[in-house]
């Protein structure tokens, strides 16, 4: 193709239309008119054609545009920016990328430096650092390394992957900067969750006399989000007032404003600048604040909010969705995101996110797994690690460690994150697998990720679980020595727990005297289970009175101690323990139990009878009550310690809400498939014992997890090895 002549006056006001038109149809039509008046041989109007189409954002306008493009003999680079950047921004990325290969297969044309942001935008949108990387080498072969316009685009393209530390040294190295270099670094940094970084470097764009504008307070502010000093906080607020900015007529930076406090839990701050702009039009602020308020726990609040929303964006119910999983209203969460379902929103992936983790809270499996098929599928691996997280975090906690595995090790080494093998040895744990749990640690090692906090807690946990000693001391010892972590309550607390549940509680008890922190609620009841485990009352008499003393009003520390002195035959002293709960009006957290089947979620109460099918419960629960006697099993009524008689103690064992649930699943599912049971609190010694008997008896598998771990029932045995 090449240039004839140009269009006369009358004709370029076809042009002048392709600018103004509002919708593909209008655009053929005037393309269908280029044609009729002979022009398409023209390298301008066609090339106004490609842009108007490949910029459209529809892929049936790309589609067009590549049919035009492939006509060419020899585009310019122009035309070669728009279909990369039309591409860039499409749900078919990767394009641009095959398209640049093309470009530079031919070589009749070189990038310029509006070719390359397109293309670190592909990148960024294809979740993947590894071809950023080839194109930044292009970058310097190509000699654009020192231009402005790239090199901030690869500020912005590193600042995506919170890669801040290369981002940094771009950004250092950079000859000229502008009020975009800083803005863009100064995000990057929040995305990084760095606000002392990003404070520092809005000091040093300030004594480079570049004045700061709306978008360095809202990258500003965004940055500081994270912080916990209300102080702190309101002096940035103020900064945007000493700058001459004024917010009251900016809606952008009052809605960054009521983020910030909102994020801080500073919820009053908030509410007076959010009533000074109460709109239905502006859904961030509203947005903002359901989830201030669903963070800071007031989920109430944050529903009344979105309820009286007259639009609603994804970021809204995400907001509600995640502050209902977050106070640990699972259930009401699944409601609420098949509410948004049937309105035919698309969840994004901090949605999937928030949604797997209501599901994980809750055991629902088979929810899980529809999320999982039905928003993720075979694009999980690599596309975004924190979704990845949350899928093995879910089939972990509902029970499936072996889907959670599987996933785990399909995911290539380079993709790896330190968050992503805290999550599946946190797993493992929970199932009592503490050698695969130590086995993934020592993987990590290898790989030369950093371990943090978090995964020693899981791996110290793990060895508790399992009673690997020597492996825990060992890394609780490496924390400080080998990395440098100073161990926290959490880690002395798995500490306590290894040693107590193996029976060495003088060892525990010296641990906890030679802390370096006053011993919370968590080590002294760890200590306290220990000794109920061992039946070692001396210790376990001062474990229960520090417990008492540090959280008065917790009902289930007083049933711990109660149940201590119960084992050991201290009857009078149980039954003491019991009045003064009762003096206190405090009451034993109420116990129940999930069974996820159908795809519906069936909650158990103990002794509750208002199931639907309540009748047929109570007949199956006799049944097996009538099979394990037959067995020659006895109940263990000994934690029954109310004044009642032989009798009514068995009753109450009997109707505990696990053995509803049970039997619930004994009626309704199929011999081959996993009976998978979730319980608030911890499984009680008769319920784990019958549990371990019913298996046999039904020759069926039974999965429970219970406030502590995992439970595999089968063939008369547990996975735990009655070591809980």
């Amino acid at each position: 193709m090449h240039c004839t002549k140009g269009l006369s006056v009358g004709n370029s006001s076809l042009l002048v239309l392709l600018e103004s038109c509002e919708s593909l149809k209008q655009a053929l039509q005037i393309q269908a008119q280029i044609i009729i008046h002979g022009f398409h041989h023209d390298i301008f109007p066609i090339s106004r054609l490609i842009s108007t189409f490949a910029l459209w954002g529809s892929k049936d306008g790309l589609l067009h545009s590549r049919k035009l493009f492939s006509q060419l003999d020899k585009p310019n680079i122009f035309i070669w920016n728009t279909m990369i950047r039309g591409y860039s921004h499409s749900d078919t990325p990767l394009q641009s990328l095959v398209l640049y290969m093309s470009l530079l297969y031919r070589g009749i044309e070189s990038p310029n430096n509006f070719t390359f942001p397109f293309l670190l935008n592909s990148c960024a949108r294809l979740s993947s650092l590894r071809p950023g990387f080839q194109i930044h080498c292009h970058i310097t072969k190509f000699g654009f390394e020192w231009d402005l316009f790239v090199r901030n685009a690869l500020i912005h393209f590193y600042s995506f992957f919170r890669c801040t530390n290369h981002a940094q040294k771009v950004f250092d190295e950079s000859l000229v900067r502008d009020i975009v270099s800083y803005n863009t670094m100064i995000n990057g940094y929040a995305q990084a969750q760095q606000p002392c970084a990003a404070l520092q470097l809005y000091r040093k764009m300030k004594d480079s006399d570049i004045q700061p504008d709306t978008f360095t307070f809202v990258a500003l502010f965004s940055a500081c989000s994270v912080l916990n000093d209300p102080r702190i906080v309101k002096r940035i607020h103020a900064l945007v007032y000493k700058n001459l900015i004024c917010v009251d007529s900016n809606m952008l930076l009052k809605t960054a404003v009521i983020d910030m406090y909102a994020k801080c839990g500073l919820m009053n701050a908030a509410e007076r600048v959010f009533g000074t702009m109460r709109t239905s039009e502006n859904i961030a602020a509203w947005s903002s604040m359901v989830s201030g308020y669903s963070q800071a726990g007031e989920v109430e609040t944050a529903r009344r909010l979105f309820d009286q929303m007259d639009q609603r964006d994804i970021v809204s119910w995400t907001a509600m969705i995640s502050g209902y999983s977050q106070a640990g209203q699972f259930r009401e969460a699944l409601e609420l995101f098949g509410e948004m379902e049937s309105l035919n929103i698309q969840p994004d992936e901090v949605t999937i996110v928030a949604i797997l983790s209501a599901c994980a809270g809750l055991g629902a499996l088979d929810f899980g797994r529809r999320i999982h098929g039905q928003f993720i599928g075979n694009e999980l691996f690599g596309r975004n690690i924190f979704v990845t997280t949350a899928v093995i975090d879910m089939y972990a906690k509902c029970g499936s460690i072996d889907t959670a595995l599987d996933i785990f090790y399909r995911i290539p080494k380079n993709l790896k994150t330190v968050s992503l093998f805290n999550s599946m040895i946190s797993g493992l744990a929970q199932h009592g697998f503490g050698k695969n749990a130590v086995d993934v640690f020592r993987e990590m090692e290898l790989m030369r990720l950093k371990p943090d906090r978090v995964t020693f807690v899981a791996t110290l946990c793990a060895c508790s679980h399992c009673g690997l000693v020597e492996d825990g001391k060992e890394l609780f010892e490496s924390m400080l020595n080998v990395y440098g972590i100073k161990p926290e309550m959490e880690h002395y607390g798995c500490m306590v727990d290894l040693l107590g549940r193996n029976g060495r509680l003088d060892e525990a008890f010296s641990l906890i005297q030679s802390m370096p922190y006053e011993a919370n609620s968590i080590i002294w009841r760890a200590l306290l289970g220990a000794c109920r485990l061992h039946g070692y009352t001396e210790i376990g008499k001062i474990a229960g009175c520090k417990l008492l003393e540090v959280e008065p009003n917790h009902g289930a520390h007083y049933v711990l101690l109660s149940n201590l002195l119960a084992n050991t035959n201290q009857w009078e002293e149980a039954r003491k323990v019991r009045k003064l709960m009762d003096s206190k009006g405090i009451q034993k957290p109420a116990g129940w139990s999930y069974i996820e089947f159908n795809g519906a979620l069936h909650r158990f109460l103990a002794s509750e009878k208002s199931h639907p099918k309540a009748k047929e419960i109570e007949l199956m629960l006799k049944e097996m009550t009538m099979r394990l006697r037959t067995a020659g099993y006895v109940p263990n009524t000994a934690q029954v310690v109310f004044d009642v008689d032989e009798e009514e103690k068995e009753t109450v064992v009997s109707y505990h809400s696990e053995k509803l649930a049970l039997a619930f699943g004994l009626m309704n599912f199929r011999p081959e498939e996993t009976i998978r049971i979730i319980k608030n609190l911890r499984i009680c010694v008769d319920c784990h014992s019958a549990f371990k008997l019913l298996s046999e008896i039904y020759e069926r598998e039974i999965m429970v997890r219970d406030a502590i771990r995992f439970h595999h029932f089968k063939n008369g045995t547990c996975s735990c090895m009655d070591f809980w």
